[in-house]
């Protein structure tokens, strides 16, 4: 994530709708990717900048501060990704909805930024979609009984109670995981619309089976054998949830690839020596990763918190981040794999 700035200056970050300093109205502009600022339209015209309109979520609902760049369009490109949202009828559900697309536009802006096709169903057959939906544990009024987080022909399904905090530590504490967020929901999610795409030709899938198993295992039946009997944990995956499918397994790198891109882009921002802009060589950005989640864990102790990156990389992970980092950055500066493992204290 880049620095923001305001026409007057002041720092202005990625969420933000407004200038804390002089009060102007700003949005982000994701082709240019740069801040702009809003003038007020028409009476009942959206609020407008040089690139376009302010998107219909946010004139309407409040959740959205991206602007409406096709012409003719009145939702930004996050927001035509939308295939449903949630039932705004209850106390927290807007709330929920504007927590998702937060990480949903973090998702959208990472993926731009590494140069990915981010096309919605409208444009194509083969498009990414969203569903934000929920079940009758966080509302009884609703049809279903249950509602899982997946991937579906395009389709990411998010289970809108993913949004409330507490219900989403309370099933990361139930289910063992070391990490749970929203962010990480749809970085997750986004690597099975990816593999798609890039995993596309009998070369890449062999080298990818060479890497990771064999995709065209019988996934529910993986699945089933894997919650029946969680196995000890294996060092070559990345979380446990990884060792349950070959194509679980690329999911979970590709979000941990997503998140080093971005951080280290963060860090790099903020003027810190671990930065790294996108592409850059996989073994430079590892070496600086493994420095900056030392010192991210050693912050976040001294808060007395959990360490936020609660992850080690073996030298497997690292061959596997290695494989998704040439399909993203074919042009990258060639690396050795074994001297890029990172560490963890």
């Amino acid at each position: 994530m880049i620095d923001f700035r305001c026409e007057c200056g002041q720092q202005l970050f990625f969420e933000n709708t407004a200038c804390l300093r002089c009060g102007r109205r700003v949005a982000y502009d994701p082709l240019q990717c740069r801040m702009l600022p809003l003038d007020e339209g028409d009476a009942g015209a959206a609020p407008r900048s040089p690139a376009g309109p302010l998107c219909r979520n946010g004139v309407e609902h409040g959740v959205c501060n991206w602007i409406a760049t096709d012409p003719g369009e009145a939702f930004c490109l996050s927001c035509r990704l939308n295939q449903t949202i949630p039932n705004l009828n209850g106390p927290d559900r807007p709330h929920w909805w504007k927590q998702l697309e937060y990480a949903k536009r973090r998702l959208v802006y990472g993926l731009l930024r590494l140069g990915l096709p981010v096309a919605g169903k409208r444009e194509s057959e083969s498009g990414l979609a969203f569903r934000f939906i929920e079940d009758r544990r966080s509302n009884p009024h609703v049809r279903e009984e249950r509602v899982y987080t997946g991937y579906s022909d395009g389709v990411v399904t998010i289970n809108v109670a993913e949004a409330d905090i507490l219900r989403r530590e309370f099933e990361r504490q139930s289910s063992g995981e070391r990490y749970r967020t929203l962010l990480g929901h749809f970085r997750h999610e986004s690597g099975h619309h990816y593999f798609g795409l890039l995993v596309n030709s009998d070369a890449t899938r062999a080298r990818f089976r060479e890497i990771f198993g064999d995709e065209r295992e019988d996934y529910g039946a993986a699945l089933a054998r894997y919650y029946a009997a969680p196995p000890p944990r294996d060092p070559a995956c990345i979380s446990a949830y990884a060792q349950s499918h070959p194509l679980e397994d690329w999911a979970e790198v590709w979000a941990h690839y997503l998140h080093m891109s971005d951080t280290l882009e963060t860090a790099g921002f903020h003027g810190l020596p671990q930065g790294a802009e996108p592409c850059d060589s996989l073994a430079d950005s590892l070496r600086k990763w493994s420095e900056l989640t030392i010192v991210l864990n050693s912050l976040n102790r001294s808060m007395g918190m959990e360490d936020a990156y609660p992850f080690v990389l073996s030298e497997a992970i690292v061959r596997k981040l290695h494989f998704v980092h040439g399909l993203v950055c074919p042009s990258s500066p060639p690396s050795s794999v074994a001297a890029s493992a990172g560490r963890r204290v």
